[in-house]
């Protein structure tokens, strides 16, 4: 009688020898298997050149070599704005009465149409330059420098052109990119032209309105009207939602500014 160790003494060896021969079959018939061709994968749905446009301007593509300087003088705006524009604006409008802000705020846009009407002037534009010629004109005298805002009743609108605007006019290109202390988003031809139009301000403040050269006085000018402008402004750094602010200020600014040259 067969003992349990002798069968598997004996079980072991027909196991390898099943295994060896199912091994002799299936290689080759493995080996006889055709290979099969690679076939090209189909196209794909949307090509590049579909969805990047040559004539299309994109934040990307923003002259901007001073990027590194920008952000972080943007950076510096957004904290000189926390810590000091906002408080100072939020007491600007909790102590001022509305109708005051109201007509320091026309009196401000009154000196501005006079750099309007000098810009429509060189751009050449006669419509424009008579609209806010009259409305200048119309402010100062009956709206009593400017305090009040008669011409907009009249017919005669606001229609802003600076001399950034008009360097542009005259073919002047943009130039890179550039944030300004304070004043925020520019870039080289606009930043020469903020200069021209603020020696026409300073002229007609300083002679006009009766400074006669007084500093001080000029001072404080320009200091309300950074608070004025401020205060009408509803945009927020970092309120955006985007979490790529900067670029998307940049495309703002300059698609913003060549619609308005080619206005």
């Amino acid at each position: 009688m067969l003992s349990l160790n002798s069968v598997k003494s004996f079980s072991q060896p027909l196991q390898r020898l099943l295994l060896l021969s199912i091994i002799v079959i299936v290689l080759p018939a493995c080996s006889a298997i055709p290979p099969q061709e690679l076939e090209d994968a189909p196209e794909t749905m949307h090509s590049v050149d579909s969805i990047v446009k040559e004539d299309v301007e994109y934040p990307v593509d923003i002259y901007d070599p001073w990027e590194g300087m920008n952000r972080s003088t943007y950076i510096f705006n957004a904290e000189l704005d926390r810590y000091v524009m906002l408080p100072i604006v939020n007491g600007y409008r909790d102590y001022v009465p509305l109708f005051l802000r109201q007509g320091i705020n026309n009196f401000f846009n009154n000196v501005a149409s006079f750099n309007h009407t000098l810009n429509s002037a060189l751009q050449l534009n006669g419509e424009t330059t008579a609209n806010n010629g009259l409305r200048f004109i119309s402010n100062t005298t009956m709206g009593i420098g400017g305090i009040f805002d008669i011409a907009t009743g009249m017919g005669f609108p606001e229609v802003k052109e600076d001399f950034g605007q008009t360097l542009g006019y005259w073919g002047v290109d943009e130039g890179p990119y550039v944030v300004l202390p304070l004043f925020g988003p520019s870039n080289l031809r606009d930043t020469s032209g903020l200069v021209v139009d603020f020696v026409a301000t300073t002229w007609l403040t300083d002679d006009v309105f009766g400074m006669n050269g007084n500093g001080g006085w000029l001072v404080f000018y320009y200091i309300m009207t950074g608070v004025d402008t401020r205060a009408n402004t509803s945009f927020q750094y970092y309120q955006s939602g985007s979490p790529f602010e900067y670029e998307l200020i940049r495309w703002l600014y300059t698609s913003g500014r060549q619609a308005m040259i080619a206005r």
